[in-house]
């Protein structure tokens, strides 16, 4: 007698699709990404002295431009090592939010995985959030050691008397960031930019940041143009803040940015008020952008290159 074979049951996976799944589908990707982060000991130990070389290098800096550095600073004090490691301690967090998705989409396109997570049940910002926290484990916490180096052997000095204030400026901050990012990973598959370097992310971080917006000298010093060129920079504003809020004799209420002048709101008021201004506008480009994106790669079967 033939026996009926059972009816196989598809397994609904509706409420995969929800909060809750999403957010299960992230810790396992925050999991996967500190194993993979913490694998090689030998990482950790290059990891502490790159951070290490990276302040003693401006600490040298600091010591050979001396009085005349403090004279340029303004309104952020006169501890040069104070201003040039909260510069870099922004960097890093801007880095990875801005630069970071370029980069993680990179690695799921020519690692043939794209497809698998589009195939899943995750939103196609699931796995970008996930896939981030590589750079995350990476360079987040780079932050208090960085200020720990400074202060146990530079000489820098730290107030933290507006400590909330600081982390409400260094979160929206890594909105507008993190914004930015997803238009510059949107390029992949909307534009088909698949090399190394595409336009938002070289022209923002890598030409504009590193020339006006003040990561390694005030704004100030640069020529007219290069200040207004500056204005539309999130970092410019968060620079200012932090600088303003984290370094001690700084002034917090002078106007030095072009902005401050437009407004009269005072600085740290319309640095925050910027930033706002500017994630409200990134931010929502990004993520309407980036699904956009999945989407063309989707129908044009382009979503990961097999060999």
């Amino acid at each position: 007698m033939k026996h009926e074979q059972p009816t196989p049951v598809l397994r609904d996976l509706s409420a995969l699709r929800g909060p809750r799944g999403q957010l299960s589908a992230l810790w396992g990707f925050t999991l996967r990404e500190y194993y993979r982060w913490n694998a090689y000991k030998s990482r950790q130990i290059m990891w502490v002295l790159d951070i290490l070389t990276n302040s003693l290098i401006f600490f040298v800096l600091g010591r050979l431009v001396g009085a005349q550095a403090a004279q340029l600073l303004g309104p952020y004090g006169t501890n040069y090592v104070t201003f040039i490691l909260i510069g870099i301690i922004l960097n890093y967090f801007l880095i990875t939010n801005l630069a970071d998705p370029f980069t993680r989409v990179r690695r799921v396109y020519f690692g043939g995985t794209m497809d698998l997570y589009m195939l899943s049940p995750m939103h196609p910002h699931t796995p970008m959030l996930g896939l981030m926290w590589l750079s995350v484990f990476d360079d987040y916490p780079r932050a208090p050691i960085i200020m720990a180096f400074g202060v146990l052997f530079f000489g820098a000095q730290f107030v933290l008397d507006q400590l909330g204030l600081v982390l409400l400026v260094t979160a929206v901050t890594l909105l507008v960031a993190y914004g930015i990012g997803l238009v510059s990973a949107s390029t992949f598959y909307l534009f088909d930019f698949k090399g190394q370097n595409e336009p938002v992310r070289f022209i923002i971080q890598q030409v504009l940041v590193a020339l006006v917006a003040g990561t390694y000298y005030p704004p100030t010093v640069l020529p007219r143009p290069f200040q207004w060129i500056a204005a539309f920079l999130p970092h410019t504003y968060a620079y200012d803040a932090l600088r303003r809020l984290l370094s001690p004799g700084a002034d917090r209420s002078s106007p030095t940015l072009l902005a401050h002048y437009w407004t009269g709101w005072g600085a740290i008021t319309t640095d925050l008020a910027a930033l706002l201004l500017l994630t409200a506008i990134f931010l929502p480009l990004g993520l309407w952008m980036f699904p956009l994106g999945i989407e063309k790669a989707r129908r044009n079967g382009t979503l990961t290159r097999w060999n």
